[in-house]
């Protein structure tokens, strides 16, 4: 885990008093500020992974939700002008509905040990694409 990137996991600690679902959004949205999606994704799953590790939850990180929100953040982050979190966040309120992906996976499948350590497609609805 690179140590910027730490950085940026202990400041919205530090700011916001946990890690939520909002907190785990922001982590994304930073992180998609300095790499490309796909490195954001590994980023985001070895900053969680840590925290995780931290609080002796290890058994509460999964892989297949880490990667589709960070996807979702970056989704959105393409079709938008927001300069700040607070701003993407008021231009996409969608984004926190802890429950957005029950569209996508059944609860079947989102919390099988395949989806839980690795990644796993959706099986009720593609996750959106870019335009």
């Amino acid at each position: 885990m690179r140590e910027q990137d730490l950085e940026i996991l202990h400041g919205i600690l530090a700011a916001r008093g946990g890690f939520g679902h909002r907190e785990h959004l922001e982590l994304a949205w930073r992180l998609l500020e300095r790499y490309p999606a796909a490195e954001a994704q590994h980023a985001m799953c070895s900053a969680i992974r840590h925290l995780a590790s931290l609080h002796g939850a290890a058994d509460k990180y999964h892989e297949t939700i880490t990667r589709c929100w960070v996807y979702l953040v970056a989704l959105h982050r393409a079709g938008g002008d927001a300069r700040s979190f607070d701003e993407f966040i008021a231009e996409n309120p969608g984004l926190t509905d802890r429950h957005l992906l029950d569209a996508h996976y059944s609860p079947e499948l989102i919390s099988s040990p395949r989806a839980r350590t690795g990644w796993a497609q959706p099986d009720r609805r593609e996750l959106p694409r870019v335009a």
